[in-house]
């Protein structure tokens, strides 16, 4: 009994993250994530992933490698967000500094 309510939880605190990866995805931004906090967050997911690993138990690691790899897109889009944002200032910087000079 106590396996299933852990392996319970471990699908639903993993599948919790999919309608932020979904909506994540459909805005292409990820602002709403600190960066401390997702630091935090895969650092954790680490740190019981190793702790699956080493108790034997599947659901526990599993379950917090799937939900690091979907933190991981987060942060993947949440670092192409902050680029293309800093790419797209450098071109307003360097049209508007051709308007001065020009």
């Amino acid at each position: 009994m106590i396996t299933l309510i852990g392996s319970l939880a471990a699908v639903l605190t993993t599948a919790c993250w999919l309608p932020q990866v979904l909506k994540t995805l459909r805005l292409g931004t990820a602002d709403d994530f600190a960066w401390p906090y997702l630091g935090m967050l895969v650092a954790g997911l680490l740190c019981w992933t190793i702790y699956g690993f080493y108790r034997h138990d599947p659901p526990l690691y599993l379950c917090n490698i799937i939900t690091g790899v979907l933190v991981a897109g987060v942060v993947t889009i949440k670092w192409r967000s902050i680029r293309h944002r800093a790419e797209l200032a450098q071109e307003v910087a360097d049209i508007v500094t051709e308007g001065i000079d020009g």
